[in-house]
């Protein structure tokens, strides 16, 4: 199904003035022929039978402009791949920007085609006619302004709106006519200086008469001849009623008389001379207010090319806008598009009853490439004629840039040509009958088709789309149904796509043996006697006519009669396809059960496992705040050593070195008690080289280097130093992937602390140094009580800390940390021989 293409902007030409062309949308826009089509009264045909132009009318509902609207009706319909792409993505697009809360602009705007024609051939527009160009100008700006900002995120609706690139020219224009001009479409008394002073001269002598006329109303002289005080506007001239007899009594000029002749309406002489003062003022701003509009005017024409070419781009973007509404209303998708006659459509719904109805039936409609006539059997009223004019719908929907109403997995063929003989096609007028009017359109597809045949086999273009409804019949159905199977296999040899519905068993049969052909059919419910209006593929139907006359009334009697006639096989092939439908029902059935239950064990294994995480979680929190506890009572139990290590300074005796010794030993047995749970750890002979301990009272971890057998002490690497340690003072840990984890991080945290082991016993010099440099302030409070807690053990007078300058977080945080820790007498900073203010010193108590 073919338009015309007389330009990618639009199907229709506006000649405008000195030669200048603006392609703009237009109501009789239709030349079919042009898109290779030869006959196109075929596409007029296809169009009717689809219920396009009807689609297209409800598409226009939605457009915000006339040109819109316009655009809507004359839709144009790609014919390659690229341009359906394009027009597709278009929509895709405007529909996201709609879901994300980023509407685009409303593109209502006025039809300025013929302001633009007579303002071309020298006329003076109106002012509300300027304001109007004003309009389509500020739309232009903020439309071009809307896309710039959202370039990256909406490229195909930026590549259609390329004519307003050069809209910021017209800036000054829009804004000297909004100057003039006000919104309601009147000019401004302060559109020019000459205006203004003009304006005020007649308003100072309007109140200037109008004093003079109160007077008058007031005054004794005139108080008999006034038929009512009051004075009123005649012929642009301020005058006061008078009773018609007394009209002599008072000199001046009449300018009306009342209905009833009762009154006239006069002009009083010592009042002339000001309303002629007012009229010269009224005469020179209408001179003023024409020479503003005769200017703004001019430059409206000398700009009147693009003022055209933005309102084609907004009428445009303003279809594309009613096509979002409309896809949007549908429920449509952007399926993925083809050029190889490929129909994989999910959950497909025609869009008309989508429209119509809260509950359409969705069903699956496959033809891959393996697939050139699909052959549609089953009951009346089953749906095979809504199916067939889906797909032919679908087929102009994707040319058109509209989504299609199915699933998003979904895929459609591009077809440049679509012909559909669908329903009654009797014409009276030309005296032909139903089998005449359809064999005479067979012929005229058989005549289009073969030069498409041609130009597929030299340049691989797509095929054409044919849909045929009950496809040779009012005609004998022996000889009808031998043409119809001659038709289809000449329009496969062609490589036509066909869907065609038929209650000929023959078809039925040919489907079924014929590669390239494949049955569906329509379901038809047996318990109820009614369609249920799913399409099942790969399963041929039955017409059921005997049972659905039973339905709708017939007698018992006649439907026995007519059951004796049937033939017996065709008795027995109902019965089969009944029983194929059947069984195709319980598969289906048993399909979705499957899905179903396949989707919950899924969700329920999902379930299942953000479970395990959070246990996962729960533990990993539980075990973190078990060692912020164990450092805490470490530090309570560091306190207490310290304070046993007072004591054995002041008395070195030997009773109060054992009562030391047991009171570290209550600490160690009780912190293990507390946080060395049975499952973490494992006695030391299960150990082999490798195996991870902890070293009692240090609160580290390290790797045990050799076996343990028949030794006292072992050699333990901790960090990158290795160290000889008594068999009684290591437990050993099971190795769980978070412990070594941990142990990793404890390692690392040895490491880390330089003076460790530096002196020949492994004692600590008394001028060891702890780098801090490049920790985190979290990483270096770990190395720092780590380190305290070894130089209280060795009895170390102070403490060298390296911290550096850097942002001086890290010194605060440490600095904080010894004043308050149990360990340190006092703390200063470096002198300039010991690294300055990036070092802290530590004196130990």
């Amino acid at each position: 199904m073919r338009q015309a293409d007389a330009h990618n902007t639009g199907p229709a030409c506006l000649s405008a003035w000195s030669g200048v062309e603006s392609r703009l949308p237009q109501t009789l826009a239709h030349n079919h022929t042009g898109l290779g089509m030869g006959d196109s009264s075929l596409y007029e045909q296809a169009a009717t039978v689809l219920e396009w132009n009807r689609m297209l009318e409800i598409l226009a509902r939605h457009a915000r402009s006339v040109l819109g609207a316009e655009r809507c009706r004359t839709l144009h319909l790609e014919t390659n791949l690229d341009g359906a792409q394009a027009r597709l993505e278009e929509t895709a697009e405007m529909v996201r920007l709609a879901e994300r809360g980023h509407p685009f602009p409303a593109l209502s705007f006025p039809d300025l085609r013929e302001v633009i024609s007579r303002v071309s051939k020298g006329a003076t527009l109106e002012p509300h006619e300027l304001r109007d160009c004003s309009i389509v100008l500020g739309l232009g700006m903020e439309t071009a302004a809307f896309l710039g900002r959202r370039r990256e995120e909406i490229p195909a609706l930026s590549a259609a709106a390329q004519g307003l690139e050069n809209l910021s020219s017209l800036r000054p224009l829009m804004l000297a006519i909004d100057h003039a001009v006000d919104p309601e479409g009147n000019v401004r008394e302060s559109a020019t200086p000459e205006l203004r002073r003009h304006t005020h001269h007649a308003k100072d002598l309007k109140r200037q008469i109008r004093h003079r006329l109160e007077t008058i109303l007031e005054s004794r002289r005139y108080a008999d001849v006034l038929q009512e005080r009051y004075f009123a506007e005649r012929e642009g001239r301020y005058v006061i009623p008078v009773k018609a007899e007394m009209r002599s009594t008072i000199p001046g000029i009449v300018h009306d008389v009342s209905a009833s002749g009762a009154t006239v309406f006069l002009e009083p002489r010592e009042l002339v001379e000001l309303n002629n003062a007012i009229k010269v003022a009224e005469l020179e701003i209408q001179r003023e207010v024409r020479r503003i509009l005769q200017e703004l005017s001019g430059r409206v024409a000398d700009q009147g090319g693009l003022i055209l070419e933005t309102m084609d781009v907004l009428s445009r973007l303003d279809c594309v806008a009613a096509k979002a509404v409309f896809s949007q209303q549908v429920k449509g998708q952007a399926v993925a598009l083809n050029a190889r006659g490929r129909i994989v459509l999910r959950r497909a719904r025609h869009p008309l009853l989508v429209l119509a109805r809260e509950q359409v039936v969705a069903n699956d409609v496959v033809m891959d490439e393996t697939v050139r006539v699909l052959v549609i059997s089953g009951p009346n009223t089953g749906g095979k004629t809504v199916t067939l004019k889906m797909v032919g719908l679908f087929s102009l929907m994707v040319r058109a840039g509209l989504l299609l109403p199915c699933a998003a997995d979904s895929e459609m063929a591009v077809f440049p040509d679509v012909f559909a003989d669908i329903g009654d096609a009797q014409d009276l007028a030309k005296d032909l009958s139903s089998f005449s009017a359809h064999m005479t359109k067979m012929i005229h597809f058989l005549r289009q088709t073969a030069p498409i045949k041609k130009n597929r086999a030299a340049r691989d273009a797509p095929p054409a789309l044919i849909l045929l409804d009950e496809l040779v019949t009012s005609t004998d159905p022996a000889e009808g149904t031998a043409l119809a199977e001659a038709l289809l296999i000449e329009f496969s040899r062609l490589g036509m796509k066909v869907v065609v519905t038929t209650h000929y068993n023959a078809l039925k049969m040919l489907a079924h043996a014929t590669e390239g052909f494949q049955n569906a059919s329509v379901e038809f419910d047996v318990s109820s006697l009614s369609p249920t209006y799913r399409l099942i593929m790969g399963v041929p139907g039955g017409s059921s006519a005997i049972d659905i006359a039973g339905r709708l009334g017939l007698e018992e009697r006649i439907l026995e009669q007519a059951l004796q006639f049937l033939h017996r096989d065709d008795r027995v092939l109902e019965q089969v396809l009944s029983d194929l439908q059947e069984k195709q029902r319980r598969l289906d059935e048993d399909s979705e059960l499957i899905a179903e239950l396949k989707q919950k064990a899924e969700e329920a294994a999902r379930e299942a496992q953000e479970v395990a995480d959070r246990l996962r979680r729960s533990e990993r929190e539980e075990r973190k705040g078990a060692r912020k506890r164990l450092t805490e009572d470490l530090l309570r139990a560091r306190a207490d050593v310290q304070a046993i290590m007072d004591g054995l300074k002041r008395d070195r005796t030997l009773i109060k070195a054992k009562k030391a010794k047991e009171t570290l030993a209550d600490i160690e047995r009780g912190v293990q008690e507390r946080y060395l749970l049975p499952s973490e750890t494992v006695p030391l002979e299960q150990l082999a080289v490798g195996g991870m301990v902890e070293i009692k009272g240090l609160g580290t971890t390290g790797i045990l280097l050799e076996s343990i057998q028949g030794k006292k002490r072992v050699r333990v690497r901790v960090g990158e130093r290795e160290m000889s340690i008594v068999l009684s003072q290591l437990v050993g840990l099971a190795e769980r992937s978070d412990q070594a984890g941990a142990s990793r991080k404890k390692a690392a945290v040895q490491r880390d602390s330089r003076f460790l082991d530096q002196s020949p016993g492994g004692g600590v010099d008394p001028t060891a140094v702890l780098d801090l440099r490049g920790k985190t302030a979290e990483e270096a409070l770990d190395l720092t009580i780590v380190a305290l807690d070894k130089a209280a053990m060795s009895g170390m007078p102070q403490l060298r800390i390296i911290h550096g300058h850097g942002t001086g977080r890290l010194k605060t945080v440490l600095r904080e940390y010894l004043s308050g820790s149990p360990y340190v007498a006092a703390f200063r900073g470096g002198e300039r021989g010991e690294g300055g203010d990036g070092v802290t010193i530590a004196q130990l108590k």
